[in-house]
């Protein structure tokens, strides 16, 4: 999710665009007068298309065909940026960064936020009849350790019920 709302960047773009200083626009809203220099470029190029997401710049090629655009005309970061409408030049910053210390595999989209905590239980193909003993044993194991916790939760459910009463 953007720092600043859609609209917010097409209001400040507009000021800036309508003679409006950008230091002055800068004091007023507390956003950096780069930002808001960006911002109003990327209004002038793409006008009310402004500010969308760009889904296809997810893929690992189409960020390569973004790097190749900006070495092929010499284009800077913010231009480049600008002309592929993304919401900052960090970002594309951030692709050449990676592309330099890893190669193609480093564009390649990484999912944010924390990874699960769940391992992934694998779950066999076999059927009872099929599977070894060992198999057998670990899958004991792993439902007596279940049905364990299960009942620890349960038991902890009550004995918070009960206090719960006691203070009533």
């Amino acid at each position: 999710m953007s720092k600043y709302s859609r609209d917010l960047k097409i209001i400040i773009a507009n000021e800036f665009l309508a003679g409006e200083s950008s230091e002055t626009l800068s004091k007023k809203y507390t956003i950096s007068s780069r930002q808001i220099r960006y911002w109003a470029q990327v209004m002038a190029i793409h006008g009310d298309k402004s500010f969308q997401p760009t889904p296809d710049l997810r893929h690992a090629q189409a960020r390569l065909q973004a790097l190749k655009l900006m070495w092929a005309n010499d284009w800077s970061l913010g231009h480049t940026s600008a002309m592929l409408n993304l919401v900052s030049p960090g970002l594309l910053f951030v692709w050449l960064d990676r592309y330099r210390e890893k190669g193609f595999s480093g564009l390649e989209y990484q999912s944010r936020g924390k990874p699960s905590m769940k391992p992934s239980r694998i779950v066999s193909t076999h059927c009872n009849d099929e599977k070894t003993v060992e198999e057998l044993k670990e899958e004991i194991a792993y439902l007596q350790a279940e049905n364990a916790v299960l009942k620890k939760w349960e038991e902890l459910r009550q004995t918070k019920r009960q206090q719960a009463k006691k203070k009533r």
